[in-house]
């Protein structure tokens, strides 16, 4: 499987048992997540409508995601060995290239790129936020979230898809409206959904690395 700006080689005996079912996309990676504990940021309009064959057996991690993409196309475009987000499977030669090399004359489908590629650009500086409270540390809670970012880089709404306590609550939308991203490319689709570290995450985790968070 492509994967881009991984930093570490899972062990070859870090086999997990997988029993996910065919169905939507979406709601196969919010279970690949629970039972990994990756970190999973993507485009909403990227991810729905498309169906996941599922994945049973024991398999590494990146084998079961890619068994779990089968079919979708798209393929998994790696953060850390603990987080990813998804792009499109096709080749494209502008994929090195950032949101502000982009000119206005771009087509369709080059456009498209960039905003895949976004997801991956902004995925560290929001762990890196979260990374700064006791309260919102990824790796000790299960965080399945919307959000929507403005022209100005601010997250203008967060909006939660699996529940959790109202002081974790607080402090994630604490830690998120402090946070300011690269702006979004014109015309970006919203929202994205964010899956973070869910509490069966494994010893590794995202703080290690974590980028320093931009107020």
């Amino acid at each position: 499987m492509p994967s881009t700006g991984w930093a570490g080689p899972l062990r070859i005996d870090d086999s997990i048992a997988f029993d996910i079912p065919p169905q939507p996309l979406l709601t196969a990676l919010r279970t690949y997540s629970e039972i990994t504990g990756q970190a999973v940021l993507v485009d909403n309009t990227l991810a729905e409508d498309r169906q996941s064959p599922g994945v049973h057996g024991s398999f590494n991690k990146t084998d079961a995601l890619q068994k779990l993409l089968a079919g979708t196309g798209l393929v998994a475009m790696y953060s850390s060995d603990q987080a990813f987000t998804l792009k499109r499977a096709e080749p494209d030669a502008t994929v090195g290239r950032t949101v502000r090399d982009i000119p206005e004359s771009l087509g369709v489908e080059e456009s498209e790129v960039v905003i895949e590629h976004y997801a991956g650009k902004i995925q560290k500086p929001i762990e890196a936020a979260l990374c700064q409270s006791d309260d919102t540390r990824p790796g000790t809670y299960r965080l399945a979230m919307q959000i929507w970012i403005a022209s100005s880089g601010h997250i203008e709404k967060a909006k939660l898809l699996s529940p959790i306590d109202s002081q974790r609550d607080y402090a994630l939308h604490h830690a998120l409206n402090r946070l300011v991203l690269e702006p979004p490319p014109p015309g970006m689709p919203q929202p994205m959904t964010l899956l973070l570290l869910p509490e069966h995450a494994n010893d590794a985790s995202v703080c290690a690395t974590a980028l320093p968070a931009a107020h």
